[in-house]
C-alpha cells in the first residue's frame, strides 16, 4: 500500500528543481534528432519511441551512460503527462503522422494546456519557410500541394536559421564519424516523395541518373533514397527495376551495406560527392563540406536560388565529378544552451488555444 501511495504523490515525495520535456518523434529521423536534444539538454528528457524500440534497446547497449528515459507505449505516456512541463513535436500541424501515432497525445496536451514547442524536422517545411501555392491542396497527398504555410498546433516554433536560431542538431555529430575503409562510391540522395515534384520531374530525376550511371560504369553509385519512397505506389519503387548494374540501392535487405551505417546521413561523410534533390541532407553534405549536384525542376528553382554556393543539373550532362562544395547559408552550429534557454520560455495559459477540432480525427 504505501508503494501505491508513493508512486501517486511522486511529484510531491521527490521535489526537483529540474523541468521534465517529453518529446514526441514521429519516425527515425526526427526518433534521432529528439536524442541530440534530450542528452545534450539541462532538463529531465523522456522520449516516446512510437513502436521504434528496437532502436532504444540497440541505443541503450551502445551508450549504458545515457541520461534520457524512454516510454515504450502510449499508456505510459499518459501515465506520467500530469508531470511533465513541455513537450516538443516535429510536425506541428494536422498530419498522418501526427493523427495515426502522436494524435491522442497531443490532444490531451492541448485540452490539459501543456506547452507544445514545435522544432522542424527539414530543411524546408510548411509552417516553417516554405509557402505553397498551389490550387489543389491535399496535405496528404505526395502529388497536390499544401496551398500556402501552414498554420500550427503549438504553441512556440522553434529555428534552426537567425538569430533566434539553435542550429541543425545534427552538427553536433560532425567529430564522431572516423576514417573508414570502403570501397569509393558516389551517393544518390532522393526524396521525390514531395508535392514539389511533379510526375514528370520525378521521371526526368532517375532518367537522367541513371543515364549518368550507365555512362560512369566504372564507378559505384549507391543510391539511397527517403524510405516513403519504396511505399508500393510511389514512382520511385516502380523504377527500381530499371536501375543500371552500378546503381546499388542501400540498405541491409537491398544491394549493398556497410556496418553500422544506417542510412543517408551515415553515408554522406564517407561519399566521393553526391546527386542529390533538394533535402535536408543538404545540409549533411555542407556539414562534411561535400561536392553535389542538386536536381533542378521548376518546383524548387526558388528555394535552390537561395543557396549561397550549389552545382545544379537537369540534364545527364550536367551532372559533374567537380561540382561545388554545397553552401545553402542556412547551416548553424548546434547550440545546446541556447535550445535549453528557448525551452525554458514561459507559454501565457490565457493565450492557449486549443485546437478541438483534431479530437474529431484521433
Amino acid at each position: 500500500m504505501s508503494l501505491t501511495l508513493e508512486a501517486k504523490v511522486l511529484k510531491h515525495t521527490i521535489p526537483s528543481d529540474k523541468k521534465k520535456v517529453l518529446y514526441l518523434p514521429a519516425n527515425r529521423s526526427q526518433f534521432n534528432m529528439a536524442l541530440i536534444f534530450a542528452e545534450s539538454s539541462k532538463f529531465d528528457s523522456f522520449i516516446y519511441i512510437n513502436e521504434y524500440d528496437y532502436l532504444v534497446r540497440n541505443y541503450l547497449e551502445k551508450n549504458i551512460s545515457s541520461k534520457v528515459k524512454f516510454f515504450l507505449k502510449e499508456t505510459s505516456v499518459v501515465d506520467f503527462l500530469p508531470v511533465i512541463d513541455k513537450v516538443v513535436v516535429f510536425f506541428g500541424s494536422v498530419t498522418p503522422f501526427i493523427i495515426n501515432s502522436l494524435g491522442k497525445i497531443i490532444l490531451t496536451c492541448l485540452r490539459t494546456k501543456i506547452p507544445i514547442f514545435e522544432v522542424p524536422h527539414g530543411l524546408f517545411q510548411s509552417g516553417q519557410n516554405l509557402v505553397d501555392n498551389s490550387r489543389l491542396i491535399d496535405t496528404n497527398s505526395y502529388d497536390d500541394g499544401v496551398g500556402e504555410n501552414l498554420p500550427s498546433l503549438t504553441n512556440i516554433k522553434l529555428s534552426w536559421l537567425g538569430e533566434d536560431g539553435f542550429g541543425y542538431p545534427r552538427t553536433a555529430l560532425k567529430k564522431v564519424y572516423k576514417d573508414r575503409v570502403i570501397p569509393k562510391f558516389i551517393l544518390i540522395t532522393s526524396n521525390t516523395n514531395w508535392f514539389l515534384y511533379s510526375q514528370p520531374d520525378k521521371r526526368k530525376f532517375y532518367k537522367e541518373i541513371f543515364e549518368y550511371a550507365k555512362i560512369n560504369s566504372d564507378e559505384i553509385f549507391i543510391w539511397c533514397p527517403h524510405p516513403a519512397e519504396l511505399m508500393p505506389n510511389n514512382f520511385s519503387h516502380a523504377v527500381i527495376d530499371f536501375r543500371p548494374n552500378n546503381l546499388l540501392l542501400y540498405g541491409l535487405h537491398n544491394d549493398i551495406y556497410f556496418h553500422n551505417i544506417e542510412g543517408t546521413d551515415d553515408l554522406i561523410p564517407y561519399c566521393e560527392y553526391g546527386i542529390s534533390t533538394v533535402s535536408t541532407c543538404l545540409l549533411d553534405y555542407e556539414i562534411h563540406s561535400k561536392r553535389v549536384n542538386v536536381f533542378n525542376s521548376k518546383g524548387v528553382e526558388n528555394l535552390i536560388a537561395r543557396f549561397n554556393s550549389a552545382s545544379s543539373f537537369y540534364e545527364s550532362n550536367q551532372i559533374s565529378h567537380d561540382a561545388k562544395i554545397i553552401n545553402t547559408g542556412m547551416l548553424k552550429n548546434y547550440d545546446a544552451i541556447k535550445f535549453d534557454q528557448l525551452l525554458s520560455q514561459d507559454v501565457n495559459i490565457k493565450e492557449f488555444v486549443n485546437y478541438n477540432y483534431l479530437s474529431g480525427y484521433v
